[in-house]
């Protein structure tokens, strides 16, 4: 890992908390910008959870939302990723040029001090999530600090997320 930049970001998942639930959740953490890093921006339990509609719905709010699921989405056109983790083997999309190029474009926007940035995904645990697997461990690696908002609203660290699913595997063999 790289010197720690003393940037930070936070993810979070907004899985059934509804939209009104969700953007008190940002409130707290006093998130101003929401990053959306689904490569698929569709919810087909949440109408406010499509990308067309959260382009309307969350700037009255006071946040400003983002779409970056074409850099940052990890598998495109699919989100198995959220279901089915392990079926996808991440390690090629860590060189992808255009997932370079979402994490500059998204460091370049942390060295704004007014911001605070939250990558939103449906998945609301991070643990097998795109958000710490792929994300995560890649602005990790670039010395952005990654807190990731858990199922509880807890915070947890890149670092704690990372070592608990390298226990999942061990465990595995």
């Amino acid at each position: 890992m790289e010197q720690s930049t003393g940037k930070q970001v936070y993810t979070a998942g907004y899985g059934n908390r509804g939209f009104d639930g969700f953007v008190e959740l940002m409130r707290r953490f006093g998130v101003t910008h929401l990053v959306d890093v689904r490569s698929v921006p569709q919810s087909s339990y949440w109408e406010d959870f499509r990308k067309e509609r959260l382009q309307r719905i969350v700037p009255p709010t006071g946040l400003k939302y983002v779409y970056m699921g074409d850099t940052l989405g990890g598998v495109r056109n699919s989100p198995v990723l959220c279901k089915d983790p392990e079926a996808v083997d991440i390690h090629p999309l860590f060189n992808d040029p255009d997932f370079r190029k979402g994490l500059t474009v998204l460091i370049k926007a942390l060295d704004h001090p007014d911001r605070v940035i939250c990558l939103m995904c449906g998945c609301k645990r991070p643990h097998g999530c795109h958000r710490s697997r792929l994300i995560g461990t890649a602005l990790e690696d670039l010395g952005v600090g990654v807190v990731h908002i858990d199922a509880d609203e807890s915070l947890v660290p890149q670092s704690a997320v990372a070592e608990s699913q390298r226990e999942i595997q061990a465990s595995l063999f």
